[in-house]
């Protein structure tokens, strides 16, 4: 059996190349495939958001990038390597992932953020919060650090909890963020709070955002639009907008959603 391989220190370009996915199913019919022929070249250190309506493939390609699944046909590399030959625990220390529904365990956000680094202390943990720009939010909250999060995290928002997972990806330093967006609605406040926090956390690394608010497309250097499991545009916020294409006509319905009050989201 082929040997493992590590991946290249410093940040790490992601390529996706001519990758198919389907869902099989128990029977001897495929589901259809998700996702048809995606190519895109991700250079170190990118900010990319992946974009697309409900059904669109947008989470599994996150998935792909990821390794929770292998793509059908075509590769995914990172660092140059394809995702298949990587060491599985060099993937997890480089690779990290912000799910829509982070996993937090009943205990304090200190706690919590402690599973990343178990030896710092809270000093440490703070200090990783304000180089967020967290402050602010951690000093609403009843007992800052040591509040207590509740069961899955259930005494904070969708948000919050997408906020303490920023955090905890901090610690971890990767050289790959891959962030699939909370689809629940998020408080102005908060994803403002997230934005910054984001902002922060992205530099020097390639980060990949799997945008459910275009919002976050509209701040990435790049923006990956996919229709129907295709890659159909690709480029800067500014120059989809002016196409006038599948992007375009997405990002004016949200604009008109907010502007009436509502939270603009793509789940």
């Amino acid at each position: 059996p082929e040997v493992p391989r590590s991946l290249p220190l410093g940040a790490l370009a992601v390529t996706i190349y001519r990758v198919d996915f389907s869902y099989r199913t128990r029977g001897d019919t495929d589901e259809p495939p998700v996702l048809h022929g995606v190519s895109a070249h991700i250079p170190a250190g990118q900010q990319v958001a992946v974009v697309g309506e409900t059904g669109s493939g947008k989470t599994t390609l996150g998935r792909l990038i990821a390794r929770l699944a292998d793509p059908t046909a075509g590769t995914v590399s990172i660092g140059g390597i394809s995702l298949t030959r990587v060491a599985n625990s060099d993937l997890r220390s480089r690779v990290t992932v912000v799910p829509q529904e982070p996993f937090l365990f009943e205990g304090s956000i200190a706690a919590n953020l402690s599973f990343a680094r178990p030896k710092l202390s809270l000093a440490e943990l703070e200090t990783a919060i304000d180089a967020l720009d967290l402050r602010d939010w951690l000093d609403t909250l009843p007992e800052g650090i040591e509040t207590e999060v509740g069961q899955r995290g259930g005494q904070l928002s969708a948000g919050e909890r997408q906020l303490v997972a920023l955090i905890r990806a901090s610690l971890v330093d990767p050289a790959v963020l891959l962030l699939d967006e909370a689809t629940s609605s998020v408080d102005a406040l908060t994803e403002v709070r997230l934005a910054r926090a984001l902002e922060k956390l992205a530099k020097g690394r390639t980060t990949i955002a799997i945008a459910h608010r275009l919002s976050t497309a509209a701040r990435a250097d790049r923006v990956l639009v996919l229709d129907h499991g295709r890659l159909v545009e690709d480029g800067p916020h500014s120059v989809l907008v002016e196409a006038g294409g599948v992007y375009s006509r997405m990002y004016q319905s949200w604009v008109a959603s907010t502007s009436t009050g509502g939270q603009g989201t793509l789940v």
